[in-house]
């Protein structure tokens, strides 16, 4: 784990010659995607403690020496993902709070208030009841290890699509917790896409329990059902994972438009991360066909863009890589302020650093500089900094 924190610092190190830097040790820094290592065998076995058989018995065996690997377990994709070593998809793993998160995230990227996720891609696992009660072990492993005793860390509890009353009952368990501020659902995988009105009873969980609800785009073994051609085609990771992010949000935001998601749940904000910003041009394409059908869609009320500058907010990380980084930060300066949440994606390999970011806000006002900083995040995840 030395290796990797030090790869780790020596990434942002590059970008602390930043002259905007400075202004980080006079603002908070809220991290909306932090990442635990949820297939660890430490984490594995402190799922052990909230499961029962016959999934108990399942988990301890795949944890035993010489077994092959969680693939019966967790259903994964064939895809090289570490190029045989050469490229870690992660830079280290996050088992504990302190050392692999606050330590890490406050030294190197001036995050002062953390928001967690257990990232347990449980959408293609096939049992409803083996997925709902994996996922409910996961939200007690979060809470119980990476959130009691540690203040400053916030945590999103997820569910899984497989029965929307079971997770609009697991909202409703955990939204009693402090630090859980928000609710998690993977965007890969639903089998139907997460508009649809059966997923309502997750909404109103949301909206009731006054929690915003945070979509997460991957590179996930549920494209195979979501998007087959890009799964079972394609033959390299490197076209999975450009594609694989943008295709699930893109595909989950035109469902919850064309469901009238936002405005069935007027209180509900809606976030989306890991999927950058380059994409967001998409939805001046629903502005079209809205503007041509709105016949189809009769509970919108106005525009996609209107409702997302109302509603939505979407993570910085991946920040794009034009060739001209000046295009990157138009991009930036065309959403402003108001939809924008900084993110690192820790411990991914493709992490984003604080100062990384900075470098597009140059010309933002301070007001707006410290939405995307903190004050958007602390607003919808209701996180005090003061």
């Amino acid at each position: 784990m030395a290796d990797q924190s030090k790869r780790l610092a020596e990434r942002s190190e590059q970008a602390r010659s930043n002259p905007l830097a400075d202004q980080l040790k006079e603002v908070p820094v809220i991290d909306m995607d932090v990442h635990t290592s949820f297939r660890n065998e430490e984490i594995q076995r402190d799922l052990l403690k909230h499961l029962d058989d016959p999934y108990k018995r399942e988990i301890e065996y795949y944890l035993q020496p010489g077994t092959s690997s969680y693939d019966g377990m967790y259903p994964t994709d064939n895809y090289n993902r570490d190029l045989s070593g050469k490229l870690p998809t992660e830079l280290m793993q996050v088992t504990e709070p302190k050392e692999d998160i606050d330590d890490i995230l406050s030294k190197e990227f001036h995050v002062d208030y953390p928001i967690v996720n257990m990232l347990p891609e449980l959408n293609m696992v096939r049992q409803t009841d083996k997925a709902v009660a994996i996922n409910e072990a996961a939200n007690k492993v979060l809470v119980e290890r990476f959130l009691d005793g540690h203040d400053n860390i916030y945590g999103l509890a997820s569910v899984v699509p497989h029965d929307p009353s079971a997770a609009a009952e697991e909202i409703d368990r955990f939204a009693k917790e402090d630090q859980i501020c928000g609710v998690f659902l993977n965007s890969t995988g639903t089998k139907t896409p997460l508009g649809d009105e059966k997923y309502d009873p997750i909404y109103r969980a949301a909206e009731d329990n006054d929690l915003p609800v945070v979509f997460h785009g991957a590179a996930a073994p549920g494209l195979a059902l979501d998007f087959p051609t890009l799964q079972h085609e394609l033959q390299t990771y490197m076209a999975n994972h450009a594609l694989a992010h943008v295709y699930s949000q893109f595909l989950t935001l035109t469902s919850l438009f064309e469901n009238g998601t936002p405005a069935k749940f007027p209180d509900v904000d809606f976030v989306f991360q890991e999927a950058g910003i380059a994409w967001l041009s998409l939805i001046f394409r629903l502005n079209r066909e809205y503007k041509q059908r709105r016949s189809e869609v009769p509970l919108l009320e106005k525009t996609p863009e209107e409702y997302v500058r109302d509603q939505f907010y979407f993570a910085t990380q991946p920040l794009d890589e034009p060739n001209d980084p000046v295009m990157m930060k138009q991009l930036v300066e065309m959403w402003g302020g108001d939809v924008l949440m900084f993110a690192t994606d820790h411990p991914h390999f493709d992490i984003d650093n604080t100062e990384a970011l900075l470098k597009y806000l140059g010309n933002f006002s301070e007001e707006d500089r410290n939405k995307v900083l903190y004050g958007n995040s602390a607003e919808v995840f209701d996180i005090d900094v003061s």
